[in-house]
């Protein structure tokens, strides 16, 4: 899924999709998000709901330890249209791959891997059902993982209610386990009480930012993936390098189905309005001054353009050959942008967005002023 991956943002998103984590590795997993940000530690055996205690982002990653030479797990939340799907994949792509075509063509370039354990991720309520599958990744060139930056075939999706379960080592012999009931503390965000993350794991592989050129895979040290069949969410990976990081076709402007109830499952049969309001117009503005748009570069080893985003972005580092201007995050009484809002939806929407009325039964925040491209 190289559409992206961004960092893993540790704000109210709202969402229904769930990653349950299980190690059957004989070794401790130290999970961390997007950026090399810390979530949890899983012992031998244990077994973590709730994403580990990690708040879902729009767009982010789960790895094992700090580097960047490590398989992805990554997600993206980012619908267009009526689309109201939840997209993954399983990156293996080589930090710094730069255009690459095949797996081959990746290690040659880098001279660097992209696959550090065993892991697979398996949907639990829709398994099977269109592009809704299981992804198992046992080898650095296993055919199920994405494999270069435009292996677009290996991006799946799911309802956005679908709970995975991603599996380390799964053919491993380590009996799962329930964990006890106390709770795990990474740096900013309290995990779910059966959570068995208990300590900040040690740096371990963290692979030296000057060795070689990166790699989105999913957003950031890697590359941008497309999703095939249907128009798919941008996603950008910890691995992806400067000039493939930023989503090639999407940009903020779509506006997702939100992640909450469908409206679709509450609107009578027999009584739908016929008609409904249209939504404000966006209006189209060209950054001034230089400044960056939303979700491209705006940093990194080498970049030598702006680093001022568009007002209400900031430059986040994905590593040290990626930044990317990102969404500030939401504050208290706020509602993240593509959330539903509304008279019976507690909060507003940001000063940048507008409450938009879609049909008698949704309403949504969507930016106010879209960029042009």
């Amino acid at each position: 899924m190289r559409v992206f991956v961004l960092p893993l943002i540790l704000a109210a998103v709202t969402t229904a999709v769930e990653f349950r984590f299980t190690n059957k590795c004989d070794y401790t997993i130290n999970l961390h998000g997007a950026g090399s940000k810390f979530i949890c530690n899983l012992d031998p055996g244990a077994v973590a709901g709730n994403n580990c205690g990690a708040v879902l982002g729009e767009m982010g990653l789960f790895k094992h330890t700090e580097s960047n030479e490590a398989n992805l797990v990554e997600y993206s939340l980012v619908n267009v249209g009526t689309m109201n799907q939840a997209w993954y994949d399983v990156s293996n792509i080589p930090p710094g791959p730069g255009f690459c075509t095949s797996y081959a063509d990746c290690q040659q370039a880098t001279g660097r891997k992209g696959y550090n354990v065993p892991v697979s991720v398996t949907p639990t309520k829709y398994s099977g059902s269109a592009n809704c599958k299981s992804v198992t990744v046992t080898a650095p060139d296993d055919p199920d993982a994405y494999l270069f930056p435009k292996d677009d075939f290996k991006t799946h999706d799911c309802p956005m209610d679908e709970v995975f379960d991603v599996v380390y080592c799964p053919n491993g012999s380590v009996a799962p386990k329930q964990p006890p009931q106390t709770t795990a503390t990474p740096p900013t965000t309290p995990p779910a009480t059966y959570a068995p993350a208990t300590t900040k794991p040690p740096a371990t592989t963290a692979t030296p930012v000057t060795t070689a050129a990166p790699a989105i895979t999913a957003t950031p040290a890697t590359t941008t993936t497309v999703v095939p069949k249907t128009p798919s969410p941008p996603v950008v990976t910890t691995h992806a390098p400067a000039t493939t990081a930023t989503p090639p076709s999407v940009t903020p402007t779509v506006v997702p189905v939100p992640t909450t109830d469908a409206p679709s499952t509450n609107v009578p049969s027999t009584d739908s309005p016929s008609t409904y309001p249209t939504p404000a117009p966006q209006t189209t503005l060209t950054p001034s001054s230089g400044a960056v748009k939303p979700w491209q570069q705006c940093g990194g080893k080498d970049y030598s353009g702006s680093a001022t985003c568009v007002d209400g972005h900031s430059c986040v580092a994905v590593n040290s050959w990626y930044s990317q201007c990102i969404p500030d995050a939401v504050k208290a009484g706020e509602l993240p942008t593509w959330a539903e809002c509304g008279e019976r939806i507690q909060g507003h929407c940001q000063d940048r967005d507008v409450c938009s009325k879609h049909n008698d039964y949704f309403s949504q925040c969507t930016p106010k002023v879209a960029y042009a491209a």
